[in-house]
């Protein structure tokens, strides 16, 4: 019913594995920095960031995400925004979105921008490309 195994290797004599970190992807969780945080410098990182705080410096990023308490004071670039708080400066993105709540003083390049009903925009934007997008040329024909 019972067997004893007379290995000479005891779980004491195994070497231990330590885990080895693994690359983030841009599907992996954003970097959450949360509202009671405030930060004086830049962030650069290939994933996500969502911002509940403040961030005094420039911001460099896969896809950002601005909360409605959330606060930006300078330089923003990413394959997309979504703004829901506070941005002041520029925003360099493929693609911008303005939600409801959004207040955003900022110049814009872009390639596709949505401002939602209600957001405050004060500032320029430019077309990335410089070209209509396929949809465009659809509607316009």
């Amino acid at each position: 019913m019972f067997n004893k195994t007379n290995g000479s290797t005891t779980p004491a004599d195994t070497p231990k594995k330590t885990p080895t970190p693994t690359p983030r992807t841009s599907a992996s969780v954003p970097s959450i920095l949360a509202s009671d945080l405030i930060i004086t410098g830049d962030i650069k990182t290939d994933g996500d960031v969502q911002i509940d705080g403040r961030i005094d410096g420039n911001i460099t990023a896969g896809n950002i995400t601005i909360g409605e308490q959330g606060a930006v004071n300078g330089k923003i670039k990413a394959t997309s925004v979504h703004v829901r708080g506070k941005v002041t400066g520029k925003v360099d993105a493929i693609s911008v979105e303005l939600a409801e709540t959004a207040n955003v003083q900022a110049d814009l390049t872009q390639d596709q921008l949505m401002i939602a009903n209600g957001a405050f925009f004060d500032g320029k934007c430019a077309r990335k490309s410089g070209k209509p997008t396929a949809s465009v040329v659809k509607a316009a024909e």
